[in-house]
């Protein structure tokens, strides 16, 4: 497994040369990106152009949301379907292993058997979209009640009803995008992940929920980063993970609000400092040291390596994506 950094959810902006910038120089591996524009961006102008600075710069890439609607008519569903072949195979040359598909947990058309059926047959025709460009779908739990309030019909919200689901469709390519906030919130616990293999889980996520929360009226602005209380725990939970043979990704993930205020290389090197803590407490790491700021020579000397490299890039022929498993 690795370090992988959600900028957006730390509320740090910037160009992607700049992101990566400070994936690589804080010590994450991975990094989630504002995918479904890239992607489109390679359908359009060619990978080569669309992710020059992710394969020079040689660092995980996630953050795609499936741009699947399960909810859609028949007639947009099928169109979703018949594209998606083509954005995943984009997808795949740029360096993306896995997506994400979050699970709406409420609908004004559907009772809850019936949508549970529509959700098992059209994952299983996403799976067969994906699987021979070898992404995988992570699906994502929606547990807060904010999420499905006043619906006509509420659907998935429980961490078993979505492990269910999972069961259900029984497609290598459909997995649990593990998101402990949600997780907690939906009722689920450690026994229920010790039940899976390492491949069924396609990402985790990591928040931690306010001890002094009502589940029955929290929302995502209770996202919060790790405490002391916490990281021991999480660290449990990785080590387990290694047991099961988990090899993806490990996001912190709080709500923007609380980091907002921040300069970006110290809401970036927070969120570093937080994960290695959470590292040594599962076994994983004993010697990385997150800088306490970015030197500007450091930045500057990083930013010409990384426009160096760039034009060499451009003038050889494009280099195999880095995997991102």
């Amino acid at each position: 497994m690795y370090k992988n950094l959600h900028p957006s959810s730390l509320g740090v902006i910037g160009r992607q040369s700049e992101l990566i910038e400070l994936a690589l120089t804080y010590g994450f591996r991975g990094l989630d990106l504002e995918a479904g524009e890239i992607v489109k961006r390679a359908l359009v102008s060619g990978v080569e152009e669309a992710a020059r600075y992710i394969h020079s710069g040689r660092v995980k890439v996630g953050g795609w949301v499936q741009p699947v609607d399960l909810s859609a008519g028949a007639e947009a569903f099928a169109k979703q379907i018949e594209r998606l072949p083509a954005l995943a195979a984009a997808a795949k040359e740029i360096g993306f292993t896995y997506c994400t598909l979050e699970i709406q947990p409420a609908s004004e058309d559907l009772p809850y058997h019936e949508n549970f059926e529509q959700h098992r047959e059209r994952l299983q025709a996403v799976a067969e979209a994906l699987s021979p460009h070898g992404i995988r779908a992570g699906l994502a739990l929606r547990a807060a009640a904010e999420h499905r309030a006043d619906a006509s019909y509420q659907f998935i919200h429980q961490a078993e009803e979505l492990l269910t689901l999972i069961r259900t469709i029984g497609a290598e390519q459909i997995g649990l995008a593990l998101d402990t906030w949600n997780w907690q919130v939906g009722g689920g616990g450690s026994d229920q992940l010790a039940e899976l293999t390492g491949p069924q889980i396609v990402s985790v996520t990591i928040a931690d929920v306010p001890l002094d929360a009502d589940l029955r009226s929290i929302t995502d602005k209770q996202r919060l980063l790790p405490t002391e209380d916490s990281i021991s725990r999480h660290g449990q939970m990785l080590r387990s993970f290694v047991a099961q043979k988990y090899a993806g990704p490990v996001t912190l993930r709080p709500h923007p609000s609380h980091l907002a205020k921040l300069p970006r290389d110290a809401s970036v090197n927070t969120c570093a400092r937080l994960l290695e803590q959470i590292w040594v407490a599962a076994g994983l790491s004993k010697a990385f040291k997150a800088p306490a700021v970015i030197p500007d020579a450091t930045a500057d000397e990083m930013a010409d390596e990384m426009a160096n490299e760039t034009a060499e890039d451009a003038a050889e022929p494009t280099a195999e994506p880095t995997s991102a498993e």
